[in-house]
């Protein structure tokens, strides 16, 4: 029982120490904020936060959430695929493909949408 309990504890003190944040690059920091454009009537907005999390709203409503990277000078938004985007040179993005099961895809039909920076 003793040492089932330090177990415990142990697992309680590693499970409560906290991880540090990752120092952003120049890069990152400029991608992070907030972006919107219009689709089909519909407004779209994506959120890039300093934790490499981010947020996606349709019509100002949150539908998801992921987890972000800068990987060879592109955006990638990860959830169960990976949506990429292209940092154009006005500091607005432009979704440029997916890669799913590890393939990637250009040739989506959604592609070519920019989001201008709004915040």
């Amino acid at each position: 029982m003793k040492v089932l309990i330090s177990i415990l504890i142990g697992l309680l003190v590693v499970g409560c120490t906290t991880i540090p944040d990752k120092e952003l690059t120049a890069e990152e920091k400029k991608v992070v904020g907030e972006y919107q454009s219009k689709f089909n009537g519909n407004t779209l907005k994506y959120v890039f936060l300093e934790n490499g999390f981010g947020e996606w709203f349709l019509d100002g409503k949150k539908e998801q959430e992921y987890k972000w990277a800068i990987v060879s000078g592109e955006i990638h938004a990860e959830d169960d695929d990976i949506y990429i985007y292209r940092i154009n040179d006005d500091l607005s993005i432009t979704y440029i493909g997916i890669i799913r099961d590890g393939k990637r895809d250009d040739s989506i039909k959604f592609a070519d949408i920019t989001f201008k920076k709004i915040k």
